[in-house]
């Protein structure tokens, strides 16, 4: 038996986690922090427990801003590529040395 293969047993063993992971929009990770954040300002419960609803109410803020950004993102980069494609290209004459047309080829270099 070799020494690696109880890790590789175990390894195998183990189910994978987070196969089927839940994706949340910005808005909805907002909303979390918001209840996070009133069951931490509970005074019925101990302070440990309040503590914990509080850091997760900062971590869900945290992803609700960065998931804002990244949509953010999204939007303007779709944006962008939309006005790209809409501009005219500039370089629209080089496209036609690809087509094989050798009469204005010749006649375009031939003046040496």
């Amino acid at each position: 038996m070799n020494h690696a293969e109880p890790l590789l047993r175990s390894a195998a063993a183990l189910p994978q986690r987070h196969a089927a992971r839940m994706f949340l929009s910005a808005e909805q990770r907002s909303h979390i922090a918001a209840a996070y954040e009133k069951a931490a300002a509970d005074p019925s419960l101990p302070a440990h427990t309040r503590a914990a609803f509080a850091k997760k109410a900062d971590w869900f803020r945290l992803l609700a801003c960065v998931g804002e950004k990244k949509e953010r993102a999204t939007l303007i980069a779709s944006e962008g590529k939309q006005t790209a494609q809409s501009l005219p290209n500039p370089f629209w004459f080089w496209g036609l040395q690809a087509h094989g047309d050798e009469g204005w080829q010749d006649a375009f270099y031939r003046a040496r």
